[in-house]
């Protein structure tokens, strides 16, 4: 059956000045990001039409390629990474792209932050080197409280150093949960470029097929629990929750489940299974925790088409029913409208949150 499809007419509205001789061209998920301009150059007016299947999804940024062959991305006003644009295909459309600066060398340092930052930073030893910890809790509490502890530290608190200029504004949550009554300590882990060895417990292509999971695992279990015991006070499992989302919801899921007992509650947001041939649905079956909450989400515009994304969503609430009988709850939820990135997973927070402590 032949796929309807549409015809986008897109406009670079504003742009920063580049070099003279730059050719500038559209990539993104629907041609894997290729830094190739042929066919996807914009003309000197800075417009450029293309045809995709009606319902595809469509993740975008303009690149600039210069006279000696090296290529430039659009960033944020401070040189650091941009958020894509995004596009749901359901007709013929005119599209306007902002594009507020180009990625430098400054990676963004100057970019200030919207939401509030922790209220210490910290550093642990761990077997792959020195690992920040990000800390917050609400002022004019002491003593032990529910912990969380949260993975992709760099993208929780403050904008300054996250990946895309979007944070879960976790202290912002946190704070309305505790004016509700329920302040939660959180421990929020930076990660770098080893994300694709610590989070996926599977050896496959982005981790060089060397799995560092079960250290990161062993790390979180033997060394933070007990210091963050030590200094603040012992916190029982049931009032410890682990969470993180795609590669971060991935590992919650397996550390959880490898080591029943240690965490009261896991948040797998928009957990991403798919590497190693889906491994961790062939690692599942045994695997339980009679004392576990279990949340796990998924958006619905996190594929490449809306279908795909329904797909997916599917088979997250199939895992969810596989999961339930061997844990004390399993709660799925449907993102709508929400794609695979940090405001997502900032919008779910805090349901999650209050789910956590008041359910």
């Amino acid at each position: 059956m032949l796929r309807r499809m549409t015809r986008l007419r897109w406009r670079i509205s504003h742009r920063p000045p580049l070099p003279p001789g730059c050719a500038l061209f559209l990539t993104g998920d629907h041609r894997a990001w290729s830094s190739d301009p042929s066919g996807w150059t914009f003309d000197p007016a800075g417009e450029l039409t293309s045809e995709h299947p009606h319902g595809t999804l469509l993740s975008v940024k303009v690149r600039a390629r210069h006279p000696d062959g090296t290529v430039t991305e659009e960033g944020d006003a401070w040189g650091g990474r941009a958020a894509p644009h995004r596009h749901v295909v359901t007709g013929d459309a005119g599209i306007d792209l902002h594009v507020a600066g180009w990625q430098d060398a400054s990676e963004g340092r100057g970019r200030p932050g919207r939401s509030a930052p922790p209220r210490e930073e910290t550093v642990l030893h761990a077997p792959w080197g020195d690992q920040p910890v990000r800390l917050w809790w609400p002022e004019g509490q002491g003593g032990p409280l529910p912990l969380l502890i949260l993975h992709d530290g760099q993208n929780a608190f403050d904008e300054a150093p996250t990946f895309a200029g979007e944070s879960w504004d976790a202290a912002g949550a946190a704070q309305a949960l505790a004016d509700a009554g329920h302040p939660v300590r959180i421990a929020a882990l930076p990660v770098n470029h080893g994300r694709s060895r610590r989070y996926v417990p599977f050896p496959f292509e982005l981790n060089d097929f060397d799995s560092g999971a079960d250290e990161y695992a062993d790390w979180l279990k033997g060394s933070l629990l007990p210091h963050l015991h030590a200094r603040f006070g012992p916190v029982p499992a049931q009032d410890t929750a682990l969470a993180g989302s795609s590669f971060g919801g991935l590992i919650t899921a397996y550390a959880g489940l490898r080591d029943p007992g240690t965490y009261g509650t896991l948040g797998v947001f928009s957990p991403a299974l798919w590497p190693a041939d889906h491994a961790f649905l062939r690692w599942l079956p045994g695997r339980r925790d009679p004392q576990a909450r279990v949340w796990i989400d998924m958006g619905d515009h996190e594929q490449g088409t809306v279908a795909a994304s329904r797909d997916l969503v599917t088979h997250t609430r199939d895992l969810t029913a596989q999961l339930a009988p061997h844990v004390r709850e399993a709660r799925f939820t449907v993102g709508e409208g929400h794609w695979h990135d940090e405001p997502a997973w900032r919008e779910r927070l805090p349901a999650f949150l209050r789910w956590w402590r008041e359910g």
